[in-house]
C-alpha cells in the first residue's frame, strides 16, 4: 500500500486500465467534466477542468467506462484538492455504497 505523509493509506489505489470520463456538479458549481486517475474502494483521485470546488464539497458524479458506453452514478465529498499536471486534482470519498464500488476490480484489469 503507498503511504499518505508518513501514514498507510487505508485502501490500495489502482489506475484505470481505460479511460474513465467523468461529470460532477455540486452545489456551489453547475456543471464539470474531467477524468479519474485513479481508484480505490474509498474513493478517487479525479482530474476535473474546475478550479472552484474546495474541501467539504458534496459532488454528484457520473463515471463513463471508455468502450462500454455505460454511465455509472456515484456520490462524494472532496477531502482534498491540490494541483496536478495541467487540471486540478481533487481526492474524492465516496459518500454512498453504490454502483461505482463494484466497477473497481473491472477498471484494473480491462
Amino acid at each position: 500500500m503507498g503511504e499518505i505523509e508518513g501514514r498507510q493509506r487505508r485502501w490500495p489505489r489502482a489506475v484505470p486500465a481505460n479511460a474513465v470520463r467523468v461529470a460532477a456538479e455540486s452545489e456551489r458549481l453547475a456543471a464539470t467534466s474531467g477524468e479519474a486517475v485513479n481508484f480505490s474502494d474509498g474513493g478517487a483521485c479525479l482530474a476535473l477542468q474546475t478550479p472552484d470546488l474546495a474541501v467539504g464539497d458534496e459532488l454528484i458524479l457520473w463515471l463513463t467506462f471508455a468502450g462500454l458506453g455505460r454511465t455509472v452514478p456515484a456520490t462524494g465529498r472532496i477531502v482534498w484538492a491540490g494541483s496536478g499536471r495541467g487540471r486540478p486534482r481533487y481526492g474524492v470519498q465516496w459518500t454512498h455504497q453504490g454502483p461505482q464500488r463494484s466497477w473497481i476490480g473491472w477498471l484494473v484489469g480491462a
